[in-house]
């Protein structure tokens, strides 16, 4: 598939997923994973849809980057990354945050530190690294800290995420008129930087939602996401779209499954995998249902906090 992409920018997809980033957290019951793509299928796809700089950001793994790199060595073209679970025990509530540049043993430390993301930013911070703030009020809920939460947010990070390619446009939006209500509060003297991805579980949305800016090279394209000097692009997502990325990962679980090849289960655990999966097969219009009331709870949410920080009115609860 060809796509219309603006001539003259360097162009990453900051946020995408492998088979490396473990299993869906809604599917346990299933030994279902969080995605199926391979990596070198993540890499040849973002590359022929015109990314010059692809990255894989796998959940609390490196697994995926050291599985590419292991088979095409040093990629001139290719960024380390990570999506790591960070908990912050003030809010009781955990983020993600992608970090990338990182090396083995920073995700060794980075993964000890994350129970605290207190301890884990300053030490991101001492070596140097990007990272970014992803889709800041995915799982959010407390509207009555809700802005203690942002104002704590802005202080500890300078790079956000403000488009998700599976986030509604609602949830997006809402992440930018929050950070120029409190940049002042900030410290920063230059505008936050902005970033997108399209946080792709299947190779369908890879590329589709991605970051750009004039650099040159690909230093040059990171300081210009350190100095909030790029540009966002793709789309947002809506109901249809997320049951379609449902869809995607459990289509794949079926052959996955029974697969002779499949080292994910024993005999035992495969047979018992399959049989659930035989069961839950007349279910399969479940993941549209899921996805309906998640867009209408994530617009709910939305709708609240706009209420509330901004006063604005709310926006129609459709799906």
């Amino acid at each position: 598939m060809v796509f219309n992409l603006p001539a003259g920018l360097f162009k990453a997809d900051l946020h995408c997923h492998t088979t490396h980033s473990g299993h869906a957290k809604h599917l346990r019951f299933l030994r279902c994973r969080d995605c199926y793509s391979r990596p070198l299928d993540v890499y040849k796809t973002a590359k022929r849809r015109g990314m010059d700089l692809v990255t894989i950001t796998d959940h609390d793994s490196i697994g995926g980057c050291m599985e590419l790199l292991d088979r095409l060595g040093d990629l001139p073209d290719f960024m380390m990354g990570e999506e790591v679970t960070v908990r912050f025990p003030e809010f009781q509530h955990e983020v993600h945050v992608a970090v990338y540049g990182l090396n083995e043993a920073q995700h060794r430390e980075i993964q000890r530190l994350r129970p605290n993301g207190e301890e884990l930013v300053p030490y991101l911070r001492l070596n140097n690294l990007l990272f970014v703030l992803n889709h800041l009020f995915h799982d959010w809920s407390d509207g009555a800290r809700v802005q203690q939460f942002i104002e704590r947010m802005a202080q500890l990070f300078d790079v956000f995420e403000v488009r998700n390619g599976s986030q509604l446009s609602e949830h997006n939006l809402f992440i930018v008129k929050m950070l120029e209500k409190y940049q002042s509060i900030s410290g920063r003297t230059t505008p936050a930087g902005m970033v997108a991805g399209s946080d792709a579980h299947t190779l369908r949305r890879i590329g589709r939602t991605y970051t750009a800016s004039p650099a040159g090279d690909r230093q040059e394209f990171i300081e210009h996401i350190r100095t909030g000097r790029t540009q966002v692009f793709g789309p947002h997502s809506d109901h249809l779209s997320l049951a379609a990325d449902i869809y995607g990962v459990v289509l794949r679980h079926y052959p996955a499954v029974i697969s002779g090849a499949n080292g994910d289960f024993p005999f035992t655990a495969k047979l018992k995998a399959a049989t659930l999966t035989l069961l839950t097969t007349p279910f399969l219009f479940t993941p549209y249902v899921v996805a309906v009331r998640h867009s209408r709870l994530q617009r709910a949410r939305i709708n609240l906090f706009s209420r509330l920080l901004l006063g604005d009115k709310p926006l129609p609860l459709v799906s």
